[in-house]
């Protein structure tokens, strides 16, 4: 009975939690050009909401809700969170090895996957609060580096099951084991393609993710307390679309235990990158180059 009672509360917080989102569902971070909006408060912009929208969030339906309603906001993929609220995937703040950030556990009979992703509650309730709002101290980034972390598990998850959704996953799936055949780690350890190539596509996704949102915080920042000096801002604002330009190439895969290895060969083709940035990144602006975005417009505001 108690479980009944846990389960109808979660239910109808999650419901409240949607009703409240509805009225700003259509709002995003970049609502007025050369600006950065600030995030509502129902959805978190406001503190005193953090325990509210985290407490459902620690289940499943409530976390990829949020997560749904955050990636509209800060205009991350939502397909893919889509995806993830089909009753294949499961989600917990389980525990995960050492040094990890986030971890999916694949079962083959019957076919799913789990997500665990420790402390993600908490961290995407607050994520994107202190945009618009920022001031001289800095602020902290697990806010953002849950965002991607999940996506990077949840490309996994995909993946994983990519033979129960489209066949666009399935392509894309089928092409990167074709690469990554005779995938090979920096000590010699020959991978199986799916580890590969999956670890890969992951890493790929997570820090597209991770690199956006920073070019938005930095952006954001600056807004609020540019340097006085022009030479400086010019250096600032380089620098922020250098590591917005950036492509990593680091990718790991577990070996045994907590054991991981780089992979050495290949690296992530420009036709796979591509492909995942269509299919997985949904041809978002963080697939872009950054003067073909609306971060673009952030930078021009700060030099006029």
């Amino acid at each position: 009975m108690a479980g009944d009672r846990w389960a109808k509360a979660t239910f109808e917080a999650v419901g409240e939690m949607v009703r409240a989102f509805e009225s700003i569902y259509a709002r995003t971070v970049f609502e007025e050009p050369g600006k950065v909006a600030q995030l509502p408060e129902a959805l978190g912009g406001d503190a005193k909401r953090w325990s509210f929208l985290a407490a459902p969030a620690k289940g499943k339906a409530g976390f990829f809700e949020l997560l749904e309603r955050k990636a509209h906001f800060l205009v991350l993929p939502k397909p893919i969170v889509a995806v993830m609220k089909t009753p294949r995937v499961f989600f917990s703040e389980k525990p995960v090895p050492t040094g990890f950030l986030g971890e999916m556990d694949g079962q083959n009979l019957p076919r799913t996957a789990e997500i665990r992703i420790p402390g993600s509650s908490d961290a995407l309730a607050s994520a994107g609060s202190d945009l618009g709002r920022v001031a001289v101290a800095p602020a902290s980034t697990t806010q953002y580096t849950v965002l991607g972390t999940a996506y990077h598990e949840m490309t996994h998850a995909w993946l994983w099951l990519q033979e129960f959704y489209d066949a666009e996953i399935g392509d894309l799936y089928r092409a990167g084991l074709a690469a990554y055949d005779d995938a090979r780690g920096v000590d010699g350890t020959r991978f199986r393609p799916h580890d590969a190539f999956t670890e890969a596509a992951a890493y790929y996704v997570g820090d597209r993710v991770r690199r956006w949102c920073t070019a938005l915080r930095s952006l954001d920042r600056l807004m609020r307390a540019p340097p006085a000096d022009p030479i400086d801002l010019q250096t600032y604002l380089q620098s922020i679309v250098d590591v917005y330009t950036g492509l990593s190439t680091d990718a790991w895969v577990r070996k045994s235990g907590d054991a991981l290895e780089k992979i050495a060969a290949p690296l992530l083709s420009a036709e796979l990158r591509a492909a995942i940035d269509e299919t997985i990144l949904d041809g978002l602006p963080l697939t872009r180059p950054f003067a073909a975005t609306p971060l673009a417009g952030l930078r021009s505001a700060l030099l006029q």
